[in-house]
C-alpha cells in the first residue's frame, strides 16, 4: 500500500495590529505621540514599549525596527518641541506683549501631552542622564531662538536695559511656569502669566 500524505491544510496566523493601516508617516506618528502619552504618565523609567505599541496598534517588533533603544524613541517623541514654541510667537510690538506670547507658548506647552512627557523626561533619575540631557536641551533649544528675536526687538524699540542678559529673563519666566504647573500645581491663566511678566519688567524693589 503506497502512503501517501494528508491534506495541507492552511496555517492561520493572528492578524498583525498594524494590518490595514498605512505604512510610512501615518505609523510613525501613531507611535510618537503615544510615545508622549506615556512619557506623560509613567515618565522614562516606567515607559512600556508593549503599552505604545498597544496603543498605536502596531507590533512591538515595527518600534524596534525605526528606533532600536528607547532613547532614540524618546528623542524622536521629542523633536517636535522647538517648532511648536517657536510657531506661536508672533512680533506683538512690545517687550511685554513679546513675553506673554512667549510664557503663554510655554504655559501651553507644559499642559500638552508633549510638554509633560518632556518635563517627566527631563526630571527623570540619574540612571537615564542621557533621555533628561536630551528633554532639558529640546526645551533650552525651544526658547532660545524665541529670545534671542525678543532682545533684538526690544533693543531697536529701545526697551532693553544696558547689560541685562536675555537667557536669564527668559529662563526666569519658563522656570516660573514649569514651578507654577509642576511643584504649585497652580492655574497658568493670563492673568498670573500677566503678574510673572510684569514682575520680571519691572522688579520688586519700589522706584522713587
Amino acid at each position: 500500500m503506497q502512503w501517501s500524505a494528508p491534506p495541507m491544510t492552511a496555517t492561520r496566523r493572528a492578524p498583525r495590529r498594524d494590518a490595514g493601516r498605512p505604512r510610512g508617516a501615518p505609523v510613525a506618528e501613531a507611535v510618537l505621540a503615544a510615545t508622549l502619552r506615556e512619557l506623560a504618565s509613567a515618565g522614562v523609567e516606567g515607559l512600556s514599549v508593549e503599552r505604545i505599541a498597544r496603543e498605536a496598534e502596531v507590533n512591538k517588533t515595527s518600534i524596534y525596527r525605526r528606533w532600536p533603544t528607547r532613547e532614540a524613541l524618546v528623542a524622536a517623541a521629542l523633536e517636535g518641541v522647538a517648532a511648536q514654541i517657536t510657531g506661536q510667537l508672533p512680533d506683538t510690538g512690545s517687550l511685554r506683549g513679546d513675553l506673554l506670547a512667549l510664557v503663554g507658548a510655554v504655559s501651553d506647552l507644559v499642559g500638552s501631552p508633549l510638554g509633560r512627557g518632556l518635563l517627566r523626561a527631563a526630571l527623570t533619575e540619574s540612571a537615564e542622564a542621557a533621555v533628561a540631557a536630551l528633554a532639558t536641551d529640546q526645551l533650552a533649544r525651544g526658547t532660545a531662538g524665541p529670545a534671542r528675536a525678543i532682545v533684538a526687538r526690544a533693543k531697536a524699540r529701545g526697551e532693553w536695559a544696558r547689560g541685562a542678559r536675555g537667557d536669564m529673563v527668559v529662563h526666569a519666566l519658563v522656570g516660573a511656569v514649569i514651578h507654577r504647573a509642576v511643584l504649585e500645581h497652580g492655574a497658568l491663566d493670563r492673568r498670573w502669566l500677566g503678574s510673572l511678566v510684569d514682575l520680571m519688567l519691572h522688579g520688586a524693589l519700589p522706584r522713587e
